[in-house]
């Protein structure tokens, strides 16, 4: 069995956080630690004993990588983290597990889920910003977890969250500029704490992202491109003369903002969020063999808008409650395709939009029945309506694919959930987990969670998890086939068994390992027929391992990473498009839109109190599961939406650097410097991003440079 080793040298925050290495933390990440918090659980634990593999990335962390968004700055520090490119967005995935449509991670802010539900959405809202000094902390499982977090985290949870006025106070501005990847962006934020002890935290952020040129950041295909008609003649491997968008630039060149007010104070927490967000990405190989002109404005755009209330009520030592109400407003537009792609009223995918609303609400009690005990049970209740004509982009009847124009319909979720931890004896926790989830279209979804967590001394620990997580079908999906049959939706199920170990034999050092086996019943969209259907039984198996050190004037990380497939059977033989693997049919034993090795590296070296270096390195060596689906297309089913293998050149490795200096010439100036995918002016297809799905096309990102100045007050 072949061994999967995953990064996990973003773990180090995690880890560090034992009473030893509390000592040798800087002032910004000493004043973000609690002694207990919840780490992939409902109650507070210490976080060495989370029932999970958690990455957590400080703010400081943020700064030093430049990240430009936050499908970058997790690219650079979460482990089994990777992302592709897709017309109507980046599709992200973890540990092997990615889709087509962003919907088997979940994204939550503060705790609350952001994702869209209807269709062509799931985990995007938040990931295409340059503006990130809104962000505190960012906390990622590494797996399933719907146990806590709900239906739909099948792959892992990002969760993000803000400052606040009691942990951010003071007022400062920060402007950034890109060059080659041209951008520009403003940041303000001012935070302070009020007579009656309550924190008040206000940020606004807005950017205008014109993106990298296809001179410097050139779109590939593996294969000839030859229509006679449109008079487009492109030899593979080579920069293309006919019109690209530019890389990463904004949705229909819009000005992008973020706004967040947050009042809270020990008992109660409330905040307002607005984003207005997208993102422009080249069309496929598919359409550029019609005209490109049909797919210069491809991509997708969102805005959201959202409020957010918790109190908690302490009763006495053994007992509390929370009380949370919220609300959120989506809207969303895909542009995906010729105008009269499908050919079908009111199906078409060239202009889909829509708004959806939901409506939340939770209860949930803390209780400690004995000494060593924890219990929390929740019940949640969530409120959808769909369909409705959206408020940003769109004059006519909403466009949602698979359905009428105009089609509008609601649908509701009611959740009971129940966590028990119990410490037997003083080396062991164990944790407990059931949630049961039933939408209008579905039956009843039940996740369940078991983790053993073993101390074996003060500086090496052992779990045992194991995780069962669901998800169920995209709404309109759901309401598709409610509509058509009245049956229930398909559900969507991941076994996941992993162990753990951790050890921190000086506080300087720490290594970390962890295995991991999934079985993965996969509900997807199949191309044959377009729609969802069970695709089979997927199984990978893996494990992480890494490498950190850690001195009051260096940090230094050190990991690689492994995926492997382990079986792959169809629930139909006749299912001859899905894009997971090309294993059924005989062609390799590998994950087709999955890079199998990968090794990343974090350098933070301060030379001295003013001036530091930043740099960081990621190596993905190779896409043989691209390569084997192409071959298979190439050979068999010669289906456009699928790859074609014409060279080497696009399953080969990529190698992204970057590198940045800070300098701090006072206390209130702080001057960075970055410079992005450094090896691409030696050699530009060391850069390369494959497509999701179309792997035999991918672009090379820009070698580029970008200067930030933060001022404050």
């Amino acid at each position: 069995m072949c061994l999967v080793l995953v990064i996990l040298c973003t773990e180090f925050p995690v880890v560090c956080l034992g009473d030893d290495a509390l000592l040798h933390l800087d002032v910004e990440d000493l004043s973000q630690v609690r002694v207990e918090e919840a780490y992939a659980t409902l109650s507070t634990t210490d976080p060495r004993e989370a029932p999970a593999s958690v990455t957590v990335i400080t703010a400081s962390d943020i700064l030093n990588s430049g990240a430009r968004s936050l499908d970058e700055l997790l690219d650079i520090y979460v482990p089994g983290f990777q992302y592709m490119y897709k017309p109507h967005g980046n599709q992200a995935g973890i540990r092997g597990i990615i889709s087509d449509r962003n919907n088997k991670l979940l994204l939550l802010v503060n705790g609350r889920p952001m994702n869209i539900k209807a269709s062509d959405g799931g985990a995007v809202t938040e990931r295409w910003f340059s503006m990130l000094r809104d962000i505190r902390r960012i906390t990622v499982v590494n797996g399933p977890g719907s146990a806590v977090y709900g239906p739909g985290a099948i792959a892992g949870i990002i969760n993000i969250e803000t400052w606040s006025g009691k942990s951010f106070q003071g007022l400062d501005v920060s402007a950034r500029g890109g060059a080659v990847e041209n951008f520009g962006s403003i940041e303000f934020r001012y935070g302070t704490q009020l007579a009656n002890k309550t924190g008040f935290f206000l940020y606004y952020g807005l950017d205008g992202y014109s993106g990298a040129n296809n001179d410097n950041a050139p779109l590939k295909f593996s294969i000839d491109i030859n229509n006679s008609e449109d008079r487009i003649s492109y030899k593979k491997n080579t920069t293309p003369d006919f019109p690209v968008p530019n890389d990463n630039k904004s949705f229909r060149g819009l000005i992008r903002h973020k706004l967040h007010l947050q009042i809270d104070d020990e008992n109660y927490e409330f905040w307002v969020r607005y984003t207005l967000s997208g993102q422009r990405i080249p069309g496929n190989q598919r359409h550029y063999l019609r005209h490109p002109k049909y797919v210069i404005n491809n991509g997708a755009g969102n805005q959201q808008f959202t409020v957010f209330g918790k109190y908690s009520q302490y009763l006495n030592s053994w007992f509390s409650l929370d009380y949370t109400l919220s609300y959120m407003l989506s809207d969303v537009q895909i542009n995906y395709g010729p105008p009269d792609y499908m050919h079908l009223p009111g199906q078409g995918m060239a202009d889909k939009h829509w708004s959806e609303d939901e409506t939340m609400g939770r209860v949930m009690a803390h209780i400690i029945p004995w000494e060593g005990q924890k219990l929390a049970l929740s019940v949640e209740y969530y409120y959808n309506n769909f369909g409705r004509r959206g408020y940003l982009y769109s004059k006519g009847p909403s466009n949602i694919f698979g359905l009428p124009l105009g089609t509008k319909w609601n649908s509701h979720m009611v959740s009971l959930v129940g966590e028990y931890m119990i410490r037997p004896v003083d080396d062991v926790l164990m944790v407990l987990g059931l949630r049961a989830d039933k939408h209008r279209f579905t039956h009843w979804m039940f996740s369940p969670r078991a983790a053993i967590i073993y101390n074996l001394n003060s500086s090496n620990v052992l779990k045992f998890i194991y995780n069962h997580s669901v998800r169920h079908e995209d709404d309109a999906d759901l309401y598709q086939s409610y509509l058509n049959s009245e049956k229930r939706g398909e559900i969507e199920s991941i076994d996941n068994f992993e162990v753990d170990y951790d050890s921190d034999p000086w506080s300087w050092f720490h290594v970390g390992i962890s295995a991991f086996y999934n079985r993965h019943r996969v509900v997807a969209f199949d191309q044959s027929v377009f729609g969802i259907f069970r695709v089979g039984l997927v199984q990978t198996y893996g494990i992480e391992a890494s490498l950190s050190i850690k001195t009051s004037y260096m940090r230094f990380c050190m990991a690689h990473s492994f995926t492997k497939l382990l079986d792959f059977d169809l629930d139909s033989d006749d299912l001859l498009m899905q894009n997971i693997s090309a294993y059924p049919y005989g062609y390799g034993h590998d994950l087709a839109n999955w890079i199998n090795n990968a090794t990343k590296f974090i350098l933070d070296y301060n030379f001295t109190d003013r001036f530091s270096f930043h740099g960081s390195a990621r190596i993905y060596w190779g896409l043989p599961g691209g390569k084997d689906m192409a071959r298979y297309n190439s050979e068999n089913t010669k289906n456009p939406a699928l790859p074609f293998y014409g060279s080497d050149t696009a399953y080969g490795k990529s190698f992204f650097l970057d590198a940045g200096f800070e300098y701090k010439p006072n206390e209130h100036l702080d001057i960075t410097l970055h410079g992005y995918n450094l090896l691409g002016i030696i050699d530009k297809d060391l850069n390369k991003r494959n497509f999701f799905q179309i792997t035999s096309q991918y672009r090379d990102a820009a070698p580029a440079v970008a200067l930030r100045a933060s001022l404050s007050f």
